[in-house]
């Protein structure tokens, strides 16, 4: 065989092994991948390799209800005083009511 048969031979060959390897693919994607979402597969691929280690998995639970109550008792001990405040007005006020002369 001269050197162009085996070329003609050779691009046969690959024409119809590409062609069956299409239909197959096409067959396998339409039947059996067909609820497949590869862009929606990729992304949640991506997202679980980029995010490894989330910010809370940094933070210690110690720290976490150490905040907690810190940030608790912050505001209650300013709300208590506030009532105190409130209550030693209302009781200077009654006891200028009981003092100031009725008319």
């Amino acid at each position: 065989m001269t050197g162009m048969a085996l070329y003609v031979r050779f691009m046969l060959t690959l024409t119809v092994g590409l062609a069956g390897l299409g239909v197959v693919l096409t067959t396998v994607f339409e039947t059996l991948l067909r609820d497949w979402d590869p862009s929606r597969d990729l992304r949640r691929w991506w997202r679980s390799l980029s995010a490894t280690r989330s910010l809370a998995a940094e933070i210690r639970a110690e720290d976490i209800l150490h905040q907690l109550r810190t940030q608790r008792a912050a505001p209650a001990s300013g709300a208590l005083e506030r009532r105190r405040e409130v209550l030693r007005e209302v009781s200077a006020v009654e006891s200028r009511l009981a003092a100031a002369p009725s008319a």
